[in-house]
C-alpha cells in the first residue's frame, strides 16, 4: 500500500532528451515544444514503489518528457535503509507537500511540471497531469540552452526579444545516473531488484533567475561525478511551475 505520513510526523521521525556530443555544441529544446518534467519520490521500503519505477522508465522513453527519481529516507526506520536516499530529497518533497498535498507526504509520489501531484504508480493519473499542466504552461515556456566549454557548463536562459513574464525563479542542475539497479534486502520489497531511471545523485542550485535573459556558468568539477547525465531545469519560485528542461549527456572525464 502507499506509504503515507504527515509533515509533522516526518519531522518527529528525526523531459525531451538532447545529447552533447562535443565540447562546443549548444543544446536547446525546440522553442515551440514544452518539455514536461516528472519527479518521482520513492522509497525502497514502499511496496508500491517498484511499479512506480517501471512506469517512470516507460515515461522516460517518450519524447518531450524528462523524468527524475528522488529516493527519500523517511521510511528507513521500518527496517531497511534506502541505499540511494538523501535527506534533502525528502525536504524537497515536504516543500512540495506544503504547496500541493496539504502537508501529506507519501510514496510513491509523482510531481508533474512542479504543478500537479499524483500517486506515482498510477500511469493514467500521471498522463492526465502531463496533459493538463503542459497546456497551461505552453505560453509560459522559456528558452533554455546549454553548452560546455573549457571545463565549464554554460547555461543561457530567456529571450532578449521577449518581455519578462515571470518575477523570479531558480535554475537547477541535477546530476543523475540514467539507470541504476539495487537489490532490496529487507522490508516489504525484500529480495526484489529495483531499477531506477534518472536517479538524482546531486541537485545543484545554479542560481536565481529574475525573469530577464541571464547567463550561468558552473565548473563541471563542482558537479558530482557519480552520474552520467545532467538535467538542467528552470523553476519559478523555490518550487513552482517548471518552465524549461533539458537533458545533457556529459563525460566527466573530458574538459
Amino acid at each position: 500500500m502507499t506509504r503515507l505520513a504527515s509533515v509533522g510526523q516526518l519531522f518527529l521521525m528525526g523531459a525531451l532528451a538532447v545529447t552533447c556530443a562535443s565540447g562546443g555544441n549548444t543544446l536547446a529544446a525546440p522553442a515551440n515544444e514544452k518539455t514536461s518534467v516528472v519527479e518521482l519520490f520513492s522509497s525502497q521500503g514502499c511496496s508500491l514503489c517498484p511499479p512506480a519505477h517501471r512506469i517512470l522508465q516507460q515515461l522516460s522513453r517518450r519524447p518531450g518528457i524528462v523524468v527524475l527519481s528522488f529516493p527519500v529516507n523517511y521510511w528507513d526506520y521500518l527496517g531497511w535503509k534506502d541505499t540511494l536516499a538523501r535527506p534533502e530529497y525528502g525536504e524537497r518533497q515536504r516543500n512540495y507537500a506544503a504547496l500541493l498535498t496539504k502537508g501529506e507526504v507519501f510514496t510513491p509520489l509523482a510531481v508533474v511540471n512542479g504543478m500537479r501531484n499524483c500517486v506515482g504508480s498510477d500511469l493514467a493519473a500521471i498522463e492526465t497531469a502531463i496533459r493538463s499542466t503542459s497546456t497551461s504552461l505552453t505560453s509560459q515556456s522559456v528558452p533554455l540552452s546549454v553548452h560546455r566549454e573549457d571545463g565549464n557548463l554554460h547555461i543561457e536562459v530567456g529571450d532578449s526579444d521577449a518581455p519578462p513574464r515571470h518575477r523570479s525563479g531558480k535554475l537547477w542542475v541535477a546530476t543523475v545516473l540514467r539507470s541504476r539497479s539495487e537489490k532490496i534486502g529487507a522490508g516489504d520489497n525484500a529480495g526484489q531488484m529495483v531499477t531506477y531511471t534518472n536517479v538524482v545523485r546531486r541537485l545543484t542550485d545554479a542560481g536565481d533567475w529574475q525573469g530577464a535573459p541571464a547567463s550561468y556558468s558552473l565548473p563541471l568539477d563542482a558537479l558530482s561525478k557519480d552520474g552520467d547525465m545532467l538535467v538542467v531545469f528552470l523553476q519559478t519560485g523555490k518550487l513552482g511551475p517548471i518552465l524549461a528542461a533539458t537533458l545533457v549527456d556529459i563525460d566527466f572525464n573530458r574538459n
